[in-house]
């Protein structure tokens, strides 16, 4: 969840590269729905979504009480971490707690201190991978949320399978693990949903349509998870904020599945074409099963700096590295080039 930029202080980018938004245009299916639904823009949506929820639960062969929908995964996430703090409360709890690994996205930390979370941090892996036993050490009797992301953002590390049952079902029973997707169409090996969710009952797997899909600005997310805690967080969900183009987008889009894969495709090659050319100039990344790639430590923040000062706009975490987007084909040559010609002229 980066910052805006701001086209008043600073020149706008050429690429923008620092969202891990898709490369590709809403598919044309999804195009052709949205202009017919923007003609009624007046109206309100469902008041909760349940057409979509519905829609989104056939699609993946589960109930549909099995499954939550908000304002993008964030949404979700906020809805699951307010019911976090309600258990907390009841349990008497003062000062409850949220584990993940970091660096990580940036809207847990902006939400967990929207309802009075602490966020207790866990180092990744010198690999960039999420250290699954450090952050089971982490958990104490205050910890009521632990967040795993696989892929992980911003490194586009994975959790292996059966290593992410086999932890899921170790943690205590006060807390609620949630397992952040956003990235799964990318991924080669991704844990099954299906038993995911079916370890124990505090699990929810939070999916987006930003990613993939390309339609980050629809804000659409959807949560899965055992019917019990799928009813704690759609008490929270807000009346009326998944909007109609969002509404009318969803079912067009989870049709499309061969278009999706096509594309899902074409990045993975660019991608590693990416990766390759960065390498062959000396900028190695870690390995990533996302649509990003990161390049670690002072030298990965250095290359980012200077990518900005070319027009690319891309995420720098901190001292950690600096994760970019992989664009379109353009976009990869553009970077590259930049690179080269700062080089020879440094």
């Amino acid at each position: 969840m980066s910052p805006p930029l701001d086209p008043a202080g600073e020149p706008w980018p050429l690429a923008r590269l620092d969202l891990n938004e898709s490369a590709y245009a809403p598919l044309p299916a999804v195009a052709a729905v949205l202009r017919e639904v923007m003609a009624e823009a007046n109206r309100y949506p469902d008041f909760l979504p349940d057409r979509t929820r519905g829609q989104i639960a056939d699609h993946l062969g589960v109930p549909h009480r099995q499954v939550t929908v908000g304002a993008g995964a964030t949404g979700v996430a906020l809805s699951a971490f307010a019911v976090c703090m309600r258990r907390a409360a009841e349990a008497g709890i003062c000062a409850p707690s949220l584990v993940t690994a970091v660096p990580t996205f940036d809207g847990y930390p902006i939400l967990a201190e929207m309802v009075g979370l602490r966020v207790d941090g866990v180092a990744l892996a010198d690999d960039g991978s999420v250290d699954l036993d450090a952050l089971r050490a982490a958990v104490t009797d205050d910890t009521m949320a632990v967040v795993v992301c696989s892929p992980h953002n911003p490194t586009g590390s994975t959790v292996a399978p059966q290593a992410l049952y086999e932890f899921i079902d170790a943690m205590p029973p006060q807390v609620l693990t949630l397992v952040d997707q956003a990235y799964v169409e990318f991924c080669d090996n991704p844990p099954d949903l299906h038993l995911l969710v079916d370890i124990r009952d505090d699990v929810l797997a939070l999916r987006t349509f930003s990613k993939a899909y390309g339609l980050a600005a629809l804000r659409v997310g959807f949560g899965i998870g055992d019917i019990g805690v799928v009813s704690e967080v759609r008490s929270h969900e807000v009346p009326f904020a998944v909007g109609p183009a969002a509404v009318a987008a969803v079912p067009v889009a989870l049709a499309a599945e061969a278009e999706l894969a096509q594309r899902v495709r074409s990045m993975k090659r660019e991608r590693e074409r990416l990766a390759d050319m960065l390498a062959a100039i000396g900028c190695p990344t870690l390995p990533s099963q996302a649509n990003f790639l990161f390049l670690p430590g002072a030298e990965g923040v250095a290359i980012g700096r200077l990518l900005r000062s070319c027009g690319v706009a891309t995420k720098e975490c901190g001292n950690h590295g600096m994760r970019i987007t992989v664009g379109d084909r353009a976009g990869t040559d553009y970077v590259v080039q930049a690179l080269r010609l700062t080089a020879l002229t440094a």
